[in-house]
C-alpha cells in the first residue's frame, strides 16, 4: 500500500487546523459529554505541524518496510522445502544378532524375554527327544 503525497499533505493540514475540543473530567475518567460535577478541560495537540508531518513520514516509511518484509516472507515460504520425514517407513525388526549363548539368532525374529525374580534360579528347560 503506497501513500500518495496529496493524502499525506491533506492529513497534515487537517491535523494542523484541528481546534481544541472540550473534554470533561469526571472523577478519574475523561469524557466528551458533560457529567454531573465534571470540570471542562481544554484538550489540544501541542505538537507543531512540522512534528506531525515528520510523524506521518515515519509512518509511511514503516509501512513500506512492513510491505517489503511481508513480500520477502511470502517468497521464502513459497520456496521453502517441503517437510521431510526421517525414519523407517516400516516397523523395525531385530537384525540377526548373536544370542547370549553364542548362537546366532534367526533374522527377522525378536529375542524373547522372560522376567525372573532376583536371586531365583532359572527354570530348567525340558529337552524334546527327536525320533528319527
Amino acid at each position: 500500500m503506497r501513500l500518495h503525497p496529496t493524502l499525506v499533505l491533506a492529513t497534515v493540514a487537517l491535523a494542523a487546523s484541528a481546534q481544541a475540543q472540550t473534554v470533561y473530567r469526571c472523577g478519574s475518567s475523561y469524557s466528551q459529554q458533560p457529567c454531573p460535577g465534571g470540570q471542562p478541560v481544554a484538550a489540544s495537540d501541542a505538537r507543531a505541524p512540522a512534528d506531525a508531518a515528520r510523524a506521518t513520514g515515519h509512518a509511511a516509511a514503516d509501512m513500506k518496510r512492513a510491505e517489503a518484509m511481508e513480500k520477502a516472507r511470502l517468497a521464502q515460504e513459497k520456496n521453502a522445502p517441503r517437510a521431510i520425514i526421517i525414519g523407517p517407513q516400516t516397523p523395525a525388526v531385530a537384525d540377526a544378532k548373536p544370542a547370549k549363548d553364542g548362537k546366532k539368532a534367526k533374522a527377522g525374529k525378536l529375542e524373547q524375554f522372560t522376567a525372573v525374580a532376583p536371586g531365583a534360579k532359572k527354570p530348567a528347560r525340558k529337552k524334546s527327544k527327536k525320533t528319527t
